[in-house]
């Protein structure tokens, strides 16, 4: 991507900091493929920068921007700098019942599903043999066995201070399941969460869902989003809207 865009005689200077591309997809996180694809809808220029350490970012999370030198973090954070800047429309959330549900599917993936996500990626084992393949590519064998352990220690105490690994592998694995399937129908009566054509709340949603239908490995949830033709052709349509 170049990295200058031109909207209302403005120009930024845009640099999206993501993990490294994977699975077909431009980064493995799903907040910075919610960035990207966002970034892409809109038609905003940038550069990505593959930083794997999202330490250096200014929250300590991936992904985060600079934008005309400044550090800005959060992808809400982002998307409403950026939409401000560029005067940019973003829509009520308590405008229309439309909105409402956009908005409360976003928060659905962004919290509960993604929580099931993580888990499925660094505690379930299948999604952890990927994880430590991926250290070890990056770190040498003995360091990257013990980085490994200490990510996946970090993320099932995180996720069980936020109840859901409290839960059982199959308590988890429904969970999961139910929030799909609740978007799955969303998206098959209306084709949009964000009416007549893909929006802020698609972007955030596909952030979450295209990694676990873009992923090869053999986690439950991830399986049930590749099987279900409704959110694969959404993601198709996501992906072509978006050039991702």
């Amino acid at each position: 991507m170049v990295s200058s865009a031109l909207r209302g005689g403005n120009a930024v200077e845009l640099e999206v900091y993501t993990f490294a591309p994977d699975w077909g997809l431009p980064t493995t996180g799903p907040f910075a493929v919610k960035l990207l694809a966002w970034l892409n809808l809109n038609g905003i220029a940038y550069r990505q920068v593959i930083e794997n350490r999202p330490s250096k970012g200014p929250r300590g999370k991936s992904p985060w921007v600079a934008l005309d030198g400044r550090l800005i973090g959060d992808t809400d954070v982002i998307i409403a700098t950026l939409a401000e800047r560029l005067g940019l429309p973003r829509e009520d959330p308590a405008a229309t019942p439309r909105a409402a549900a956009a908005h409360a599917f976003q928060t659905a993936c962004e919290e509960r599903l993604h929580q099931v996500l993580e888990w499925e990626l660094f505690v379930h084992p299948a999604g952890f043999a990927w994880v430590e393949g991926a250290v070890r590519a990056e770190l040498p064998r003995p360091l990257a066995a013990l980085v490994a352990r200490a990510m996946r220690r970090h993320f099932a105490r995180q996720l069980r201070a936020r109840g859901l690994a409290r839960h059982d592998p199959e308590t988890i694995a429904a969970l999961g399941r139910r929030e799909l399937a609740a978007l799955a129908r969303y998206l098959e009566a209306e084709g949009w969460l964000g009416g007549a054509a893909p929006g802020e709340a698609d972007c955030a949603a596909f952030g979450q869902v295209a990694p676990l239908v873009s992923w090869p490995m053999d986690t439950p949830v991830a399986a049930h989003a590749r099987a279900d033709p409704v959110l694969a052709d959404w993601v198709a349509r996501m992906r072509s809207a978006c050039g991702l």
